[in-house]
């Protein structure tokens, strides 16, 4: 059975490893982003508010200041930062499996849908998210209808532990990448043996692991993550 190491941070990777194992898998954590949150200010437009949320540290970062925020909209990535907005007990209007721009265009189009002419966004993210192409796009697609306030609520690094749980790697294992920082943070930690499967979650994801990765794949984030990875066992193939 190959073994996968998931790249998420510390406390999510121990729990999602948790789950894996007991769906009879192997995994191991391998943290390959922390995460630090930053200060920011007030949001209070009159127009029309739009939350939309992207990623699920986003999420994290603003948990505390979330239930005062007043939304006439939310629109999430689905499934795990829908589910992390559930559990903080807000609903989701819209939601996507997709990235960032697709889920820009379904927002745009519930907005046409109610009949919304012009709003206002709250866009939480990270100091490197805001820097992604995908990001770009979606925000440009969002302005059509009105001002868009990205908010760094986070700061990305890697883990200092990092470059010494690389050097213990397997020397055959398979990876699960979660964000384009993460493939970043493991490829700069020049790991000794390539994985042998590597599998992203998310386009954005997917596009920073193909340069260096090129048998790379999405998961369908749609379907549990351990369902996904028991299909690749040889005796499901």
């Amino acid at each position: 059975m190959l073994p996968w190491a998931i790249t998420r941070a510390r406390a999510d990777a121990v729990r999602v490893v948790r789950e894996l194992c007991a769906a009879g898998l192997d995994a191991f954590p391998l943290p390959c982003i922390e995460r630090r949150a930053r200060p920011f200010g007030p949001w209070a437009p009159s127009a029309f508010k739009v939350g939309f949320f992207t990623s699920g540290g986003a999420v994290d970062a603003i948990a505390p200041v979330l239930t005062t925020i007043s939304f006439d909209l939310i629109a999430a990535i689905a499934p795990a930062t829908r589910d992390t907005l559930t559990a903080l007990g807000r609903r989701v209007d819209v939601q996507g499996p997709g990235g960032a721009l697709e889920l820009a265009r379904s927002t745009t189009s519930e907005l046409r849908r109610r009949g919304v002419t012009t709003a206002a966004f709250w866009y939480p993210t990270s100091d490197v998210g805001q820097r992604r192409d995908e990001q770009e796009q979606a925000v440009r697609e969002l302005e059509a209808y009105g001002e868009v306030t990205r908010v760094v609520a986070y700061e990305t690094c890697a883990p200092e532990t990092l470059a010494a749980e690389v050097r213990a790697l397997p020397t055959v294992y398979g990876i699960v990448f979660t964000s384009p920082s993460t493939v970043e943070h493991f490829v700069a930690a020049t790991p000794a043996a390539a994985p042998t499967r590597v599998a992203c979650w998310g386009t954005s994801t997917l596009s920073a692991a193909r340069p260096r990765f090129p048998g790379a794949f999405e998961l369908d984030r749609a379907r549990p993550l351990s369902e996904s990875l028991a299909a690749l066992e040889p005796s499901h193939v």
